[in-house]
C-alpha cells in the first residue's frame, strides 16, 4: 500500500453529491442503491474525481482490477480483491483501470445507523464509523465470503420478489458484520506486529550493549535477529528515528565520552577500550560525531567541572 498527500484546495470546492454525477438532496430514510463499477465508471472514462456525500454511506467491492484512491488526505494505490468502507463526508475519488469488476453499494446514512442500532452492538456501529481498506484478509475464504455476499445481495436487489426489502436488509447486516471483523482482525495484526517490532528492537539494543566495542556491521547484527538490513533499518527508525549504524554510534559515544571524564586514561586507551587500534581512527571518529576532539573535549568539561 503507497501512501502520499491529495493535493490541497479548499473543502467547499469539493462536490457534494447524491450519486456521483448527480446533484446532492437529502437522502430518502431507506435509501440504498446497488450498481456495479462498470455501471458508473464506464460513463466517466473510469475516473471517478474527488467528491463526498452529506447523508450516504457507501461499500466499495473491487474484486478485481484496480488502481489509485483518494480517501480525504491520503492517495493509496490498491489491487483487487479490496474492500472499502466510505462513511459520509469522507472525500474520495477512483481512477480504476478499465474493466474493474466490483460492486458499489450506497445507503442512507439514517438506513444504516437504524440497522446498527437495532443489534445494539457497539463494535458495529464503532466499525460503521471509521474509514476501512481491507486489502488482506485470513484466507481464501474470506475474500470469497465478501463476494458471495455482494453476489446475493444483488441478486435480491435486480429482482422483485416477496419480503425483498427484509431480505436486503438482511444481507447489508450481515455485510457490515463482516467489515467488523475484517476491521478487529486488521488491528489485531497490527497490535501483533508491534509487540514483535518492540521485542525486536529491544534485542537489537541488547545486542547493541553487548558487541558495540566489537565493531559488529549492521549486517552482523540483522543476521543475529535473523531479519535483513532492510527490515532492521526499518525497526529502527519506526521505534526510535535512527538508523542501526546511528545507534552504534550513539552507544560508542556515550562510552567514549564517559571514559574521558571519569577516568585517566589516555586518549589512545580509551580509543582502545571501544575497539580503535590506531588512535588517529579514534579521533577522527569522535571528531565526526562530536564536532570536537577527544581532549578538547575532555579539558572543556573538566574546566566547566
Amino acid at each position: 500500500m503507497i501512501e502520499g498527500q491529495m493535493a490541497a484546495g479548499d473543502s467547499a470546492s469539493i462536490p457534494l453529491y447524491s450519486l456521483y454525477g448527480q446533484i446532492d438532496g437529502a437522502a430518502e430514510l431507506r435509501f440504498i442503491h446497488l450498481e456495479t463499477i462498470e455501471s458508473r465508471n464506464r460513463y466517466y472514462n473510469w475516473h471517478i474525481r474527488p467528491h463526498r456525500h452529506h447523508d450516504l454511506h457507501q461499500v466499495v467491492w473491487v474484486e478485481r482490477g484496480g488502481g489509485p484512491v483518494i480517501l480525504d488526505d491520503r492517495q493509496i494505490d490498491l489491487k483487487g480483491p479490496v474492500l472499502i468502507n466510505i462513511p459520509p463526508t469522507i472525500v474520495h475519488g477512483f481512477q480504476w483501470t478499465r474493466g474493474a469488476q466490483g460492486f458499489v453499494l450506497t445507503m442512507a446514512e439514517n438506513f444504516m445507523t437504524d440497522l446498527c442500532l437495532q443489534t445494539r452492538d457497539p463494535v458495529l456501529q464503532a466499525a460503521m464509523s471509521q474509514v476501512l481498506v481491507m486489502t488482506e484478509y485470513h484466507d481464501d475464504h474470506t475474500a470469497a465470503r465478501v463476494a458471495g455476499l455482494f453476489a446475493m445481495l444483488n441478486d435480491e436487489y435486480a429482482h422483485e420478489r416477496v419480503c425483498r426489502t427484509a431480505t436486503i436488509a438482511g444481507h447489508v447486516l450481515i455485510l457490515l458484520t463482516e467489515i467488523a471483523r475484517l476491521r478487529q482482525r486488521s488491528q489485531r495484526r497490527l497490535h501483533a506486529a508491534r509487540v514483535r517490532g518492540s521485542e525486536a528492537y529491544q534485542h537489537f539494543k541488547e545486542l547493541v550493549e553487548e558487541h558495540f566495542s566489537d565493531h559488529w556491521p549492521v549486517g552482523a547484527y540483522a543476521a543475529t535477529l535473523a531479519i535483513t538490513e532492510r527490515s532492521l533499518r526499518r525497526l529502527t527508525l519506526k521505534f526510535s528515528n535512527q538508523t542501526p549504524i546511528q545507534i552504534i554510534h550513539r552507544r560508542m559515544m556515550l562510552e567514549a565520552k564517559r571514559n574521558l571524564l571519569y577516568t585517566e586514561k589516555s586518549i589512545a586507551a580509551v580509543g582502545y577500550v571501544l575497539g580503535f587500534e590506531d588512535p588517529a581512527y579514534f579521533t577522527r571518529f569522535f571528531i565526526k560525531n562530536a564536532r570536537e576532539t577527544p581532549l578538547q573535549f575532555r579539558r572543556a568539561r573538566t574546566n566547566a567541572a
